[in-house]
């Protein structure tokens, strides 16, 4: 490697004069967080291109370093420059502690920050940190903000996937064997007296039931196909928090219908996987595929009282069921006990605030930073936005929407004293309903200030939540 190349690597000037030990370290740091593998799958073109480069930038690294040793010889030396270094206090330690916290937070692409310290005074000293802060830049994953494509999976998956119809409604289902099983919801099939099945080429077969579990709220259908069918492959393992996902169904009856989201959560030891692809009654039984085309959940509830709170059978749990049911005999079953199936809220993590006209508010338990000594907290919080909220948030100056995107939830930052009853707004972070980000936002930080929440409001209720869970830590 030469010093050109290196520089280029670095994003450094190749005048030796102009070399310097501190941009080295930045630049360094700032190229190899771009970088990042843990973003891909180790499988994909993205992974293998982002380990060449941390490779490519690892070794300019190590280059200039040697280069600048030449140049300045004794006037370098490290081990001098780490023993200069200031000695960090102990809330210097905490925000380093809250920085790493909230930089990882890859569920939903945030990568967050939060200052507070304490002197015997009770002095709130957070301007130099904030100062710090305006010149940090947080490098973002770019590649889940570009629009992906997805016609050659969808024309490689849709064979796969059939309506589903009774003589009570519609549903969605799909292959997972050649001779013609197909698993949906068993809440789909639930009281009929007959089941139809209508694959993508149009033809209607009737079908039967090998098995079904009620309560689990699966049933394995099967169809005399005079040729073998394409079936789709349930994963053998779980999609990762913040992965892209399709699914693929029938709502409202309409036959081969895709959205788009990414993996929310897991719920209920993780028999549950919660996504934002949006879905509707109808498409229960669907398929919900990763990128590869396996199926990494079925679609099969959804919540009302929120955004994209979409819940589908984790495929553990698919895998399972089939593999008990596929050797069982066929039955034309016309009487069957009812399904008495739901899914049960799990609030682990989450801590439920308030609901009005606007927002649903939810405190996240797991990413806050508590100073008990000075009552001083930093956390985030999840709103879910309304139609009028969406509308809103159109107008805001600081906002760029894009025509035919849906919102989806936004992230709030803040730093409180709960002892003094003030808080500061730090950070705004804005999802469309896909998974990508509408608005990354942060006051200048002359604009950073504390304020008293209007009592009622969302953040007197959120920070009244706050002191009550930690209270009772």
């Amino acid at each position: 490697m030469t010093l050109e190349e290196a520089c280029l690597y670095l994003g450094i000037s190749p005048d030796a004069e102009d070399l310097d030990i501190d941009q080295i370290e930045k630049n360094y740091r700032t190229k190899i967080s771009i970088y990042d593998t843990r973003r891909f799958n180790p499988d994909s073109p993205e992974y293998r291109e982002a380990r060449r480069m941390r490779e490519n930038i690892e070794q300019a690294y190590d280059y200039l370093l040697e280069a600048y040793e030449d140049l300045y010889g004794d006037d370098y030396d490290e081990e001098e420059e780490i023993a200069a270094a200031p000695k960090k206090n102990k809330s210097n330690n905490l925000l380093l502690k809250l920085t790493l916290i909230m930089t990882t937070i890859t569920s939903i692409c945030l990568a967050g920050f939060i200052y507070f310290t304490s002197r015997p005074d009770k002095t709130k000293d957070y301007e130099k940190v904030l100062r710090e802060l305006e010149s940090l830049k947080i490098d973002l994953p770019v590649q889940n903000n570009i629009a992906q494509d997805y016609a050659d999976l969808v024309e490689k998956v849709m064979p796969s996937i059939v309506l589903v119809k009774t003589d009570t409604g519609t549903g969605s289902g799909f292959f997972v064997s050649s001779n013609g099983d197909i698993l949906t919801n068993y809440h789909v099939i639930d009281d009929a007296k007959f089941i139809s099945v209508i694959p993508a080429n149009g033809k209607s077969y009737n079908a039967l039931v090998k098995d079904y579990d009620a309560k689990r709220d699966m049933a394995l259908l099967t169809i005399n196909s005079p040729y073998p069918v394409k079936f789709l492959t349930i994963s053998s393992k779980l999609p990762r928090q913040g992965e892209a996902v399709l699914a693929i169904g029938n709502p409202k009856g309409l036959s081969g219908t895709v959205s788009n989201g990414i993996v929310s959560a897991f719920r209920e030891n993780n028999t549950w996987v919660q996504f934002t692809a949006p879905i509707s009654p109808g498409s229960s039984g669907g398929a919900l595929i990763n990128l590869k085309g396996e199926v990494v959940g079925m679609p099969t509830m959804l919540r009302t009282d929120g955004q994209n709170l979409n819940f589908a059978i984790a495929p553990s749990v698919l895998t399972k069921f089939f593999d008990t049911a596929r050797n069982k005999t066929p039955k034309n079953f016309t009487t069957r006990p009812t399904s008495d199936f739901q899914v049960q809220e799990d609030t682990e993590g989450m801590i439920f605030v308030r609901s009005d006209k606007e927002y649903d508010v939810y405190l996240e338990t797991e990413y806050i930073e508590y100073d008990r000594n000075n009552e001083l907290a930093a956390f985030y919080t999840i709103w879910f936005p309304t139609e009028r909220t969406k509308r809103q948030m159109k107008r805001d100056k600081n906002f760029n929407a894009k025509p035919g995107k849906e919102f989806g939830p936004c992230l709030l930052s803040y730093i409180v004293d709960l002892d003094e009853g003030k808080y500061m707004h730090v950070r705004t972070v804005n999802f469309y309903t896909d998974g990508t980000i509408a608005r990354d936002y942060a006051k200048p930080m002359k604009q950073y200030k504390w304020e008293v929440p209007t009592k009622k409001s969302r953040i007197d209720d959120l920070m009244t939540t706050l002191k009550n869970y930690l209270d009772e830590r």
